[in-house]
């Protein structure tokens, strides 16, 4: 039996339940060619999730990129797309399937499916409502059907890993705690930081990321810190060697974001990534984090966040250094708008944890009581420190700049994938015993197994649930 996955393993079979079905209800618009019983389909689930690729059958119509995993006679099972170039292992007990990666000090590291990464995405959320009460707003999210709804709608966007979505639910949109609105967030985020970074570089512009961090202490309080530094950040934007040396440089505008870990020797740790746009290229990054850390030492200094050091306290990179940044990604390259608008979905580096490991820690069957409860207190007084901030600020007029639409996290949550189509409608009361049984993400996960496969979880939640009816 190999062991190097203990702490990364999820059982795929949690993933749908496919062995329970029976029967298959209405057909809906995604599929309506069913040959299979649907008992047959289940087992046909079962078997392709353990695999990591979708089932055979009118599913694949759907034309994700997961490869099926099926086989010919003496050949090889092919590996799910997002597993190609990583190394495979089976477990000589249970048939299991695993991949793995070499990390940077060449031991292997489990890697999390796409499937298994939504259902740690709905873990997590569900371990912030534990924490944060279900009175707060982040226990409607993906959970209660929107004013006036009649049905929960699954979608299937085409040519996706994970092609399924709902539509017709609340979302909360708070990237800080949620980790099933702040992906969304942050991809989008990142398509229209991409934009205009092309935009600036193909009108002969340049594009660099300075990175402000400041010395930091096991005690200090986070809001405290936070506080500390926005009027460290102001007092230095605001002076005049800093608004001269971007007039000279030809800086057109600026993106911050905020990003913060927790480590137990040092405590909290926010750090500042910013994007700067100029208008032409050529700017010596060396001098440039030269004058930038000679001005954020001042402004720390005078707020009382002691000296930054010389080799952490400013770092100024460009986008020749995004290639050390494919591990975070896996499936492609890690580019300075990731780094900008993802900053917040990375995990902790060097005995640091960020706030979604807070919460992973709160659930670890393997973890102390102790440690569980410290997790929670940390990420309770994370919740508060970040309370009303934005994590992520453009400059005035800079996406006017680049004709980039103003839309506010919200708005980006409610915004419909596009190359989308219908798989599903599921009944109010149907939703119910879904949600009591904590099954939206295995309806989710289902989704790239066919229509069938959704009903039949749909069916199945409504048959096991213990109270049927309105809630």
């Amino acid at each position: 039996m190999i062991h190097i996955f203990e702490n990364e393993r999820t059982d795929m079979r949690s993933l749908a339940r496919p062995g329970a079905p029976t029967h298959l209800e209405a057909s809906t618009p995604y599929s309506q060619n069913a040959t299979k019983p649907a008992s047959e389909q289940a087992r046909g689930l079962h078997d392709a999730q353990r695999r990591g690729g979708p089932a055979a059958g009118p599913g694949r119509s759907l034309g994700t990129t997961a490869e099926s995993g099926a086989k010919t006679e003496g050949q090889k099972p092919l590996k799910p797309a997002w597993a190609v170039g990583l190394m495979e292992f089976t477990d000589s007990d249970t048939g299991e399937v695993f991949y793995a990666k070499r990390a940077h000090d060449c031991s292997l590291v489990g890697v999390r499916s796409p499937a298994e990464k939504r259902v740690l995405r709905y873990e997590r959320k569900a371990a912030a409502v534990a924490v944060l009460g279900k009175r707060h707003r982040i226990a409607a999210c993906h959970t209660n059907p929107v004013k006036n709804a009649t049905t929960v709608d699954v979608w299937a966007k085409q040519g996706a890993l994970l092609p399924g979505h709902f539509q017709g639910l609340q979302t909360c949109a708070l990237p800080w705690l949620c980790a099933v609105c702040s992906p969304k967030i942050a991809e989008r985020r990142s398509a229209e930081i991409e934009y205009a970074m092309t935009v600036c570089k193909a009108q002969g512009g340049q594009v660099l990321m300075p990175t402000f961090t400041i010395p930091h202490g096991r005690k200090d309080a986070l809001v405290d810190t936070l506080d500390l530094i926005k009027k460290a950040l102001r007092s230095m934007g605001q002076s005049r060697r800093y608004r001269e040396l971007q007039d000279h440089l030809g800086v057109e505008g600026r993106i911050i974001a905020t990003e913060i870990t927790h480590g137990e020797a040092n405590g909290w740790h926010p750090h500042f990534h910013e994007l700067w746009f100029f208008n032409c290229a050529g700017v010596d990054l060396v001098k440039l984090e030269t004058e930038l850390f000679s001005m954020w030492r001042k402004a720390c200094l005078k707020f009382g966040l002691g000296a930054p050091s010389r080799r952490h306290g400013v770092v100024v990179q460009d986008g020749s250094r995004a290639a050390q940044y494919v591990s975070k990604m896996g499936h492609k390259e890690w580019t300075l708008a990731d780094e900008i608008s993802k900053a917040s979905s990375k995990g902790g580096r060097k005995g640091s944890r960020s706030a979604w490991e807070l919460l992973d820690c709160m659930v670890d069957p393997d973890a102390s009581p102790q440690h569980q409860k410290r997790a929670e207190a940390l990420f309770r007084e994370y919740a508060e420190a970040t309370k009303g901030r934005r994590q992520l600020v453009w400059s005035p007029g800079l996406k006017k700049r680049f004709a980039i639409v103003e839309m506010d996290d919200e708005e980006l949550c409610a915004q419909a994938e596009e190359d989308s189509i219908l798989v599903a409608q599921i009944s109010l009361d149907a939703w119910r015993s879904i949600r009591r049984q904590r099954f939206q993400v295995h309806i989710l996960n289902a989704v790239q197994f066919g229509a069938e496969a959704v009903n039949a979880l749909v069916a199945y939640c409504q048959r096991m649930d213990p109270q049927p009816g309105p809630s």
